[in-house]
């Protein structure tokens, strides 16, 4: 497969369909057919403008159809898509500097959504869905020769927590597209989910797939998502744990009377786990609606996944396994049907091989076709420290193994160092207490060089001076276990509904941001740092 022969999928398949709900609700539906004559029309158009082969030419939208339509049009051309945060596309963010953005990205030309406001005009400049385009390329002098073989630039936090600029490859991201296939048994009738923005990349790579495979695709805004869902009727759904967990928190939340059907399959999960499912999935649908009736694999990661939270999807018969991957490599590991082990990240995908470093226990990686040979524009400064000699990348997660699968325990850079210079994982602190009290999220933090030890947690009854006191009361047992260095000696309760991308406190991929909770939570420490 050559990842250009995509738009020519696309005309294989004319029938099949593509669906779009942004944040206003409305519903949009393009056939593969309808996507091919856009693409092709559009190259044409960005052909005549004077764009050529090697030119890098920016994307900066909200996920909508005429990114995709752009996206393949540039991928035809063989030009290098940079695909821009999305943190200045939605409407009402401060105007963007154009100008600025194609000078430090040597961009020759930058696509713009339609909600993103511009500070000025620039003839190398077009709004998406706008045509015929009109826009006159820069000349652009490059400080690096990209390899041939490189298609666009994303953006992501990558190993170490800071954005990179990632170079991903043609071979790196069919490679990715043909194991994700192989794994997962894409057929005709799946229909893919997409949520999170196509400036992430793994958005685009799940688009490419159900292109590749002529399957559905279904892209709905996230704060859209638990409420189209259930008409969407995806088959298949990649997210973080948020996508999940709410099921849980609704579970904890009811009366006991309300969870009997939830007693009831937890206890045929235990007796005959082989031989109920059907019977618990009937049991959990008052749950598991919201995602529809078709769900076949949920899968989940790129956050520390609670091995509670897969326990009770597997309870109710439902299919969620945990994944592990990065933008650098591609998959890494994987749980699927017959090789799931609850904890852990999965086994090794074929093609990669994962080893241990012996001092800390890092997962270092070799893949056969790794989907990025590099850094540019950002993070350029730490690709030594990620991609090794030998073709290995470092990922700056921290494992261990546990009968063949691969098992995450925390992240190095996480790791909290006291002042007597003992080191702590905050992960393995933080699933003890999601996995033991019914709370959304504990984050332990330290800093300034302190010897103790603070938790902030989040849960919807915070105020609550009974729950609270139980989780205060869970927490002074298992500091009775643990070394002094480990214990946790203060607690803070916060708000649920605090955890979210415009707090602050999420990042735009739903990841907790450590250094914005101390700095909310524990401004004290924070300055301390300073």
């Amino acid at each position: 497969m050559q990842l250009t022969e995509l738009i020519d999928d696309l005309a294989a398949q004319p029938g099949q369909q593509l669906r779009f709900i942004g944040l206003d609700g409305k519903l949009l539906v393009r056939t593969f057919g309808q996507l091919h004559a856009d693409v092709l029309e559009l190259m044409a158009e960005l052909r005549s403008s004077g764009l050529a082969e090697g030119d890098l030419v920016g994307l900066l939208a909200a996920n909508c159809y005429d990114w995709m339509v752009a996206d393949l049009a540039l991928l035809g051309l063989r030009c290098v898509s940079v695909a821009l945060p999305v943190e200045a596309a939605a409407g009402g963010a401060a105007p963007v500097d154009a100008g600025e953005l194609l000078q430090r990205y040597e961009l020759s030309a930058l696509l713009v959504g339609r909600t993103v406001r511009l500070a000025g005009a620039d003839p190398a400049v077009a709004v998406l869905g706008e045509r015929p385009v009109r826009l006159t390329p820069r000349a652009v002098r490059h400080d690096r020769v990209l390899d041939p073989d490189v298609f666009t630039v994303a953006f992501s936090s990558g190993t170490a927590g800071i954005r990179k600029g990632l170079l991903l490859t043609r071979a790196g991201i069919v490679n990715t597209i043909e194991t994700s296939a192989a794994a997962w048994r894409i057929g005709p009738d799946d229909d893919i989910l997409i949520v999170m923005p196509f400036s992430s990349f793994q958005q685009r790579y799940l688009f490419y797939t159900a292109i590749r495979y002529g399957c559905r695709a279904s892209v709905v805004a996230p704060e859209r998502m638990f409420g189209k869902l259930k008409a969407l009727e995806p088959t298949i759904v990649l997210g973080p744990p948020s996508f999940f967990e709410i099921v849980d928190t609704r579970i904890r939340a009811a009366g006991r009377r309300d969870r009997l059907p939830y007693y009831a399959a937890a206890a045929l999960h235990a007796l005959a786990p082989g031989l109920s499912r059907g019977l618990r999935a009937r049991l959990g649908r008052r749950w598991l609606s919201m995602y529809g009736s078709r769900i076949r694999l949920m899968l989940t990661g790129s956050a520390p996944v609670s091995p509670r939270l897969v326990t009770v999807f597997h309870q109710l018969g439902a299919p969620l396994y945990e994944v592990y991957g990065s933008t650098e490599v591609g998959w890494i590991a994987f749980n699927l049907p017959g090789h799931n082990r609850i904890g852990t990240a999965g086994r090794p995908v074929e093609g990669v091989t994962v080893t241990l470093t012996d001092d800390d226990g890092e997962v270092v990686v070799r893949s056969r076709q790794p989907q990025s040979i590099g850094y540019v524009f950002d993070g350029v400064e730490t690709e030594p420290s990620v991609f090794l000699p030998g073709g290995r990348i470092a990922t700056g997660d921290l494992g261990r193994w546990d009968h063949g699968h691969l098992a995450l325990v925390g992240r190095n850079k996480n790791v909290l160092i006291t002042r007597s210079g003992v080191k702590i994982s905050p992960e393995q602190l933080e699933r003890d207490i999601e996995r033991s009290c019914a709370v959304t999220k504990a984050v332990v933090v330290t800093a300034g060089g302190a010897s103790t030890l603070s938790c902030a947690i989040w849960l919807d009854d915070w105020q609550d001076a009974r729950r609270t006191g139980e989780i205060e009361a869970h927490i002074e047992r298992a500091n009775a276990k643990r070394p002094a260095s480990h214990r946790i000696v203060r607690v803070v309760f916060r708000p649920a509904g605090e955890l979210s991308p415009e707090s602050g406190l999420l990042t735009r991929n739903l990841k907790v941001d450590r250094e914005a909770v101390l700095r909310t939570v524990f401004p004290a420490d924070a300055e301390a740092v300073r």
